[in-house]
């Protein structure tokens, strides 16, 4: 039923862009830009500040959400939206509690996913800007050996912490991605299961119909056996009164005897 529904949405999806926009599926930049399509990259290029470590920090080195991921969850919203808005010419059902809570359960699975990637965007969003504010002080640090030792320092140690902050938000960022994925695969299990209920409610329902059909069938032989019954009933009681009426009748003896 998923393989079916994925299907309409995929239909779906061509004619109304807007229903992705709602649904919080991922709109992709082009390229150089985030996978939210709103800002460029932490960096062209990797960034190794001078004097601060034997290591850098490379940006490429955390990746986005694949694709593949994203479009999985695109097309786990479409079809989620497919399940929820009926066809047209589709009769309602009235689903019983276990199958709406089933839905709204994958409705709240939804919610954290979009949640959890407005966080992932803010996140990006913060390490972008520290990374700015980490170039600027090592520019800063490096004007000021030139003048003083002194001031170099200072300058190099607030561009050291400015570095320890840009790694743990890049972390943060990594962990957030993996809460993203995670969110994923409970969304999927959830929609998988509303699905499920869905269908087993549909062929409940068939089934009750259809019980109800036969049933009606069995009264109407019985009411026109009866039917016929009282009316074969009738014709023998009119038969025996005509019969019994005939042996009751005097026999009169021939005239002229």
């Amino acid at each position: 039923q998923i393989v079916v529904a994925c299907a309409f949405a995929n239909m779906a999806a061509s004619k109304s862009p807007s229903r992705k926009e709602k649904r919080g599926v991922a709109v992709f930049g082009p390229s150089g830009y985030d996978f939210f399509g709103v800002g460029p990259l932490l960096s062209n290029g990797p960034w190794a500040p001078t004097g601060f470590g034997s290591t850098g920090w490379n940006p490429s080195g955390v990746p986005d959400i694949p694709l593949t991921q994203v479009q999985v969850q695109a097309t786990h919203d479409v079809a989620f939206q497919t399940l929820k808005d009926a066809a047209p010419g589709t009769p309602s059902i009235a689903y019983p509690p276990d199958v709406l809570r089933t839905i709204q359960h994958a409705k709240e699975a939804n919610h954290n996913v979009n949640m959890a990637l407005e966080k992932v965007a803010e996140a990006k969003q913060t390490a972008v800007i520290q990374q700015k504010v980490a170039l600027a002080k090592e520019a800063a640090a490096r004007e000021a050996a030139a003048r003083s030792q002194e001031i170099s320092s200072t300058a190099e140690a607030e561009a050291r912490a400015s570095a320890k902050q840009l790694v743990a938000l890049q972390q943060r960022l990594a962990s957030l991605k993996d809460a993203v994925a995670a969110a994923q695969r409970v969304a999927a299990a959830r929609e998988a299961a509303a699905a499920a209920a869905i269908q087993r409610n549909a062929a409940e329902t068939a089934a009750q119909l259809q019980k109800q059909d036969v049933d009606k069938q069995i009264s109407q032989s019985e009411q026109e056996a009866k039917e016929k019954d009282i009316i074969a009933a009738k014709e023998n009681a009119v038969a025996n009164a005509v019969q019994l009426a005939a042996l009751q009748k005097p026999v009169h003896p021939p005239w002229g005897r």
